[in-house]
């Protein structure tokens, strides 16, 4: 009974990663001018760039509520987890809590009086935070502003609000420690590993998962699917039917992608859009750049992921001061001076004769993507793009049903739209459009890029739109 119990209760909470989809726009910095004038003045900023890099608003704000005031909604198949308090209010946050109770939280998911947290909460990758960044955290959040808002009782059926199973959980899956550095790797690419498996938690929607929901060491970063969302794979790796991983980018794609949520392969979608507005948008270039070469150095060799030797850097032959600027500016520029890059692919047998799904396309998606290739610093193009590309499809189905758009960053504020189309096509319809648009773009071979109305219908269900009349 507790075995099932803590494969339940992991479950619940892990696959309630996929759940924050509206969030509270970011914080500043959420403490007084005195504070920051104060002698921990230097400590507090420290704090509060860690909260940004550990995506601390992103559960920790409701979307109507004040900064890390708790109150998020995290909505799972047994009931509702909501976020606590971590503002200093004596009552309400952790404003009782001493410093070493806030650590064992953060490091071994057990706060204050040993209660349990459920690893929703990603303190299986803080564990690896350093003790001056876990001392930085603790200092910010003692200085923010106190909010006197009740933390929300979880609404979770029972045996599954019982939080003393997760004791089992942690006893299995918690790999409690701190992060060593490589001596053999970089500084940079340190500093980028400390990043991804530490604060950023990237494992934690990037990572295939067991039946107890705990991540499987040994593919780390080979993607998962949540929710009606996939994570695709990051590591570079031949002899796979997938799409390539963020390992195979350019270093400069992978900066501009985590600094603006577009790249020319790729468009953020679903928790990943949300990871840049609220964290990744403001990390330095130089963290930027350390997380792309720590990404660049992962292979999957052998049904395992290892790490490569880390590259030097890959600037795509750009001069320092250009590959320093923040390379959606540049798309941009080539859209105003005219420079499009050439069609990707025909469309049509150039008689005048095309397939359903070559009609769907016309119809539907071809002014944007035209045809295939995109528009640079606006809509992404299709070929090499990883939703096309990767085996899931659930992220193109997603976007097809319910559209998308850009994400509004520091670095490019202009937020493009793509209106949904589960209003005007079918199942089937978007089931011919996804098979096309794999088999064309994606480059997947037809019996690999075929996707069923059956497979539409089910993510239907999540996007809760009007169905089509069938003889639309």
């Amino acid at each position: 009974m507790t075995a099932l119990l803590v494969l339940l209760l992991a479950g619940a909470a892990t696959s309630a990663l996929a759940q924050q989809y509206s969030q509270a726009e970011p914080v500043e910095l959420a403490v007084s001018a005195e504070a920051l004038d104060s002698a921990d003045g230097d400590t507090i900023r420290r704090g509060a760039y860690l909260a940004r890099a550990a995506d601390c608003t992103a559960c920790h704000t409701a979307s109507d509520g004040p900064p890390y005031a708790g109150g998020f909604a995290f909505e799972t198949p047994f009931g509702t987890l909501y976020s606590s308090n971590i503002t200093p209010d004596a009552e309400h946050g952790i404003g009782d809590w001493t410093q070493a109770e806030f650590t064992t939280a953060l490091r071994q998911g057990v706060g204050k009086d040993g209660k349990h947290l459920y690893p929703a909460m990603p303190y299986t990758a803080y564990t690896h935070l350093s003790d001056e960044d876990v001392e930085a955290l603790w200092t910010y959040f003692q200085h923010v502003e106190p909010q006197a808002v009740p933390n929300k009782r979880n609404e979770l059926m029972w045996p599954f609000s019982w939080r003393a199973a997760m004791w089992g959980w942690n006893l299995l899956f918690l790999d409690d420690g701190r992060f060593e550095p490589d001596p053999q790797q970089s500084d940079r690419w340190n500093r980028g590993a400390y990043l991804v498996t530490g604060p950023g938690h990237c494992g934690s929607c990037h990572t295939p998962r067991n039946l107890a929901m705990a991540r499987k060491t040994d593919q780390a970063f080979m993607g998962h699917s949540i929710q009606g969302w996939h994570a695709p794979r990051l590591p570079a790796g031949e002899g796979t039917s997938d799409a390539p991983g963020l390992a195979d980018w350019p270093e400069n794609e992978i900066v501009q992608f985590l600094q603006t949520g577009a790249a020319s392969r790729s468009a953020a979608t679903g928790t990943m859009k949300e990871a840049i507005h609220d964290s990744l948008q403001y990390l330095t270039e130089d963290d930027l750049r350390a997380i792309a070469t720590y990404l660049k150095s992962l292979r999957y060799e052998d049904g395992e992921t290892v790490i490569a030797t880390a590259p030097t850097g890959d600037n795509s032959g750009l001069s320092p001061s250009v590959a320093s600027r923040p390379a959606q500016s540049g798309t941009a520029q080539a859209i105003r001076i005219g420079k499009m890059p050439p069609p990707a692919v025909p469309i049509g047998d150039g008689h005048g004769g095309v397939t359903a799904g070559e009609r769907l396309f016309m119809d539907n998606c071809q002014a944007c993507h035209l045809q295939g290739q995109g528009m640079p610093g606006a809509f992404p193009a299709l070929v090499n793009n990883s939703a096309t590309a990767q085996d899931d499809p659930s992220n193109l189905i997603k976007v097809i049903l319910q559209g998308a758009q850009g994400v509004q960053t520091q670095q490019d504020p202009t937020v493009l739209t793509m209106p949904d189309f589960a209003w005007r096509l079918n199942d089937k319809q978007v089931a011919t459009l996804a098979s096309y648009v794999r088999e064309r773009f994606g480059e997947r071979a037809p019996e690999r890029a075929q996707v069923s109305p059956e497979q539409v219908a089910e993510l239907r269900e999540q996007v809760h739109p009007p169905e089509p009349d069938a003889g639309h």
